[in-house]
């Protein structure tokens, strides 16, 4: 039943607009679903692309990124091309980043070729729904940002928090928005895959979408409560996403990158996992176990949160990779200090355990540089992994 609710969500996103076959830059690589190699990859943001390619170093400073890559037998990147309803690429839908614009040839394409020549594939990050974390005044954005013109044409297209501005999941408009995103990236880039991390509902307060919501209830007979309504409205994006890329390429991934808590995930941020991987709208999930093995709350040690990924997703026919926390290495943020500044021996340890477990088909280290950090703690870390 639940199959059958999503995929007729995507039904309307299919008659609104379908992919063109426009010719690709180059070929793809094979597939996460095809290959039988264990993956291993790194998350690379925004930040740390701005960085990469600060003072015109993109060719040198890329090269180097994957000559690390290649030392750790990485299989995958994950490149975060839209952080705020933006991209790191020229797009006729979301304001190019002005330290991506810089350059007189495109960026994305660049780093997909020299990628792609070391047998890497690349994965396109998105954050669907975030605008802004810096205001939640809506008038501080640029007139260039789509989520104004949405704002504009109706208020209650954008959500706003204390901490920022975002797509309400349940705008149609906005929904069309991410996935003629998502349909634009696939048209003119090679990717070999889409990427949504854990940025979903921002909040659980009922004046985020109290306006969508009023007008749903006053127009359905018998209407879902507010909680099920959110999640109705993530699953129908999630549906409408899958549905693009695959009617673009079966073999291109649709991965999403959930936070540990499974039930804050679904409670809180109104991301039905288990949903999504029983409805087949989704190829590989990889939550962010960024935690130790001796975490004050034993709820959320490594081990105890890979059993119960395990055990959520066992009935699906979905790939499960692991999120692990290599930002976490000497750091002196609480609780979970103690551990992760005095042991250079946990990530290693968390691979080991991926590695050998038949339901976990990779692992994936956020971020790339706290892995490849010069910092003699992270050294020793990454010396220790196999």
């Amino acid at each position: 039943m639940k199959k059958c609710l999503l995929l007729l969500f995507a039904v309307c996103f299919l008659i609104a607009g379908c992919s063109s076959n426009t010719a690709l830059p180059q070929k793809r690589i094979v597939p996460v679903s095809e290959s039988k190699k264990y993956m291993v990859g790194v998350w690379l943001s925004y930040s740390e692309i701005n960085a990469i390619i600060s003072d015109n170093g993109l060719e040198s400073n890329l090269n180097k990124v994957i000559s690390n890559l290649n030392s750790i037998s990485a299989t995958d990147i994950f490149i975060h091309v839209r952080a705020f309803c933006d991209s790191i690429y020229p797009s006729k839908l979301f304001p190019q980043t002005e330290f991506s614009n810089k350059y007189n040839y495109d960026i994305f394409e660049y780093m997909i070729t020299k990628c792609h020549e070391n047998g890497i594939r690349v994965h396109a990050w998105i954050n669907p729904y975030r605008v802004s974390s810096a205001t939640n005044d809506i008038n501080a954005l640029s007139d260039k940002c789509l989520a104004k013109s949405l704002y504009n044409k109706d208020v209650s297209n954008i959500g706003i928090t204390e901490n920022g501005i975002y797509l309400n999941p349940a705008s149609e408009q906005c929904k069309k928005a991410v996935v003629d995103g998502i349909r634009e990236i696939l048209d003119n880039y090679a990717v070999d895959g889409i990427h949504f991390d854990d940025y979903f509902y921002p909040t659980t307060a009922e004046s985020f979408d109290s306006e969508s919501y009023r007008r749903y209830c006053e127009n359905t007979k018998v209407p879902f409560g507010l909680d099920e309504y959110r999640r109705a409205n993530v699953n129908s994006l999630i549906a409408a996403c899958y549905t693009a890329i695959k009617f673009k390429d079966k073999n291109i991934t649709f991965s999403i990158s959930p936070a540990a808590d499974i039930d804050k995930n679904y409670s809180c941020r109104y991301a039905d996992i288990k949903s999504f991987c029983e409805s087949g709208c989704v190829d590989l999930i990889i939550p962010q176990l960024y935690f130790g093995f001796s975490y004050p709350d034993n709820n959320f040690c490594f081990d105890t949160l890979l059993n119960r990924w395990e055990n959520e997703l066992k009935d699906t026919n979905v790939k499960i990779a692991v999120g692990i926390a290599s930002y976490k290495v000497g750091t002196n943020a609480e609780p979970d200090c103690e551990e992760w500044h005095d042991n250079t021996d946990i990530l290693s340890r968390q691979c080991a355990m991926c590695k050998s477990d038949k339901n976990i088909c990779g692992h994936i280290f956020f971020s790339y540089s706290s892995l490849f950090s010069s910092s003699a703690v992270n050294i020793k870390a990454r010396e220790k992994i196999k």
